[in-house]
């Protein structure tokens, strides 16, 4: 296994000095002591799992990473994938607890700055997060941090493969284990080079990603009872609390009643173990499992009601 710990390190850790290990509630705690092949040994075999942080103290990184948290930024998110491609851009799809991440890798370290320059605009497109968050570091500071690849998420105890994106836009998983998942990135990765980079940061257009219109979708969220849509899915007591029907998202058999539907001027849900709130729009898209673009075509445009 060493031959294969210390190729993933060359590819996933950037900084060595210091590293974050993830606690049992999905916060972390930072370490700082060397991040050594021992610990990602440990964090590849599930026994423990562990953080790296993008950017040194120095200014530099080696990859950018997008975050998408939900589906909608993650459709965007896998839109960009494609646009990247067709620039001669490689990047790299893995899933998360939450959405999609899509990685970049360079050839030799990059400074922050200019890595958020060209790659900024992008994230804003998608309304994702971009890796690195900052353009530099205090000289005792440290950055963001990401989760290192193939560990295991301590709150929702899996991990999560690479995966690629077939010919019929679907996201299939490159292999059944962490072992082959690692050696497929390690043989399809293509690295940004210096050239390359500068050439991109000069020549690369941004793109116009299309979504449904926003004002159409709020405008008719607020024509909507958000209590008598939601008392269609789940039972609420007087004050709009029940038990939140996205069950994937509680573990260890959690059913205690932590979703509750508010009123007023921003109707909204909001569910107190997820920790995750939205419209009446986002509820049924969560619910049926659709896209955005087909819950708009379905609600919205009033193709179907809510109830079926």
């Amino acid at each position: 296994m060493k031959e294969w710990v210390s190729a993933y390190m060359s590819l996933f850790v950037h900084c060595r000095d210091y590293y974050a290990f993830q606690l049992r509630d999905g916060s972390y705690r930072t370490v700082y002591a060397p991040l050594t092949e021992e610990l990602v040994e440990k964090h590849l075999l599930g026994q423990v799992t562990l953080g790296t942080y993008v950017i040194d103290r120095e200014g530099y990184c080696t990859f950018a990473v997008f975050d998408a948290d939900d589906q909608q930024s993650s459709e965007l998110l896998l839109h960009l994938w494609m646009e990247l491609r067709q620039q001669g851009i490689e990047a790299i799809g893995e899933l998360s607890r939450r959405g999609f991440h899509l990685w970049l890798f360079f050839e030799k370290p990059v400074l922050a700055i200019d890595v958020r320059e060209w790659l900024l605009p992008y994230a804003q497109a998608c309304g994702v997060e971009l890796y690195p968050k900052q353009e530099h570091v205090a000289p005792t500071g440290i950055g963001s941090l990401i989760r290192l690849p193939l560990g295991i998420h301590q709150r929702s105890r899996g991990w999560y493969p690479f995966v690629l994106l077939n010919e019929q836009k679907q996201l299939v998983p490159v292999g059944a284990t962490r072992e082959e998942n690692f050696w497929w990135v390690w043989s399809a990765v293509k690295r940004v080079t210096l050239v390359e980079y500068g050439a991109y940061r000069q020549t690369s257009q941004r793109l116009q990603l299309k979504q449904p219109k926003r004002q159409y979708i709020r405008e008719w969220c607020l024509r909507q009872d958000i209590f008598e849509v939601i008392g269609w899915f789940v039972e609420l007591d007087h004050r709009g609390v029940g038990r939140c029907p996205f069950v994937s998202h509680h573990y260890r058999g959690d059913v205690r009643p932590s979703f509750q539907v508010f009123g007023g001027d921003d109707p909204h849900w909001y569910c107190y173990t997820w920790k995750h709130a939205g419209n009446v729009f986002d509820f049924l898209r969560l619910y049926y499992g659709l896209t955005v673009k087909d819950a708009y075509q379905i609600f919205v445009k009033g193709e179907i009601a809510y109830g079926v």
